[in-house]
């Protein structure tokens, strides 16, 4: 990072998780507060616009700032897939808080760098020549996958796959992304990990806990985490990402992406997968 080893951090209790705003620089103690009053704002409304996103349709009137930046985003992403049915709107909420939250931050004053997560959504600033550091505080495979990108970067990135908050129709055991919001990272990585099936793969409909997950995913199948799978449907599944992922890139509504699936994965854009350390991959491509 740059020359300067303070920053400020804190953190803020909401669904589905904790939001944790971290920032670096001159004005890194107004940013936080900003962010903070701005995550307070966003609570007063959210289960209640969450449970609008949660039914799916994109002509929903939320109160909120995040919720209202939904359809514009899920539009984009189902202009680009055709046909192919989109994942549900909610994973993009958590991104879309995390954008609002950055936001507030970076009008705050002078950063080096600024970071909003919340479940498996990033939106972080870096200026140019400034490299997140490692904070406990914040998700670690998204921290590393930030690093991975270099400096001078901005936008979101977010987490899909078997181990995230949300299901999958996939098997893909982890897809990061980067775009140029959390939201829509979010939605992009739901979409690449939906796409990495095999037809052995078993498809249950699965007991939900949040009430709110359970509402989105209502009649949708969900993959169960694969066993043992033969080497070469190891790579068809990661070809069926990379096919998706490349599309969207084409489309200019992804810039980088990487996917594992047992011990395997595949990078796209300007991101090197030997630094990716916690994907637990030993085979890039």
């Amino acid at each position: 990072m740059l020359a300067t080893d303070s920053y400020a951090e804190k953190s803020f209790e909401l669904w589905p998780g904790v939001l944790r705003l971290a920032a670096s620089g001159p004005d890194a103690h107004a940013a936080i507060d900003a962010g903070m009053n701005a995550a307070r704002d966003t609570a007063a409304n959210l289960i209640a616009d969450a449970d609008l996103v949660a039914r799916g349709s994109l002509d929903m009137l939320p109160r909120g700032a995040a919720a209202r930046a939904i359809p514009d985003v899920a539009r984009s992403v189902a202009q680009a897939l055709g046909a192919v049915s989109p994942p549900p709107l909610l994973v993009a909420l958590p991104g879309a808080v995390c954008d609002i939250a950055l936001a507030a931050m970076r009008d705050a004053g002078a950063l080096d760098f600024a970071v909003a997560a919340l479940g498996d959504a990033m939106a972080f600033h870096l200026d140019a020549g400034a490299v997140l550091p490692m904070l406990p505080s914040l998700p670690l495979v998204l921290g590393e996958f930030v690093r991975a990108l270099g400096g001078g970067v901005e936008g979101g990135v977010a987490l899909s796959g078997q181990g995230s908050i949300f299901p999958t129709s996939g098997i893909a055991d982890g897809v990061a992304a980067q775009a140029r919001s959390a939201a829509l990272a979010a939605f992009i990585a739901a979409a690449i990990a939906d796409a990495m099936t095999l037809p052995a793969a078993r498809l249950r409909r699965a007991r939900i806990v949040d009430p709110l997950v359970a509402h989105a995913w209502e009649g949708r199948s969900i993959a169960d985490a694969p066993g043992l799978i033969p080497p070469e449907d190891i790579w068809e599944a990661l070809s069926k990402g990379m096919k998706r992922a490349s599309h969207l890139r084409e489309k200019r509504l992804l810039r980088a992406a990487a996917f594992a699936l047992k011990g395997r994965g595949r990078t796209l854009g300007p991101i090197d997968g030997d630094r990716l350390l916690r994907f637990g991959v030993s085979e890039w491509r």
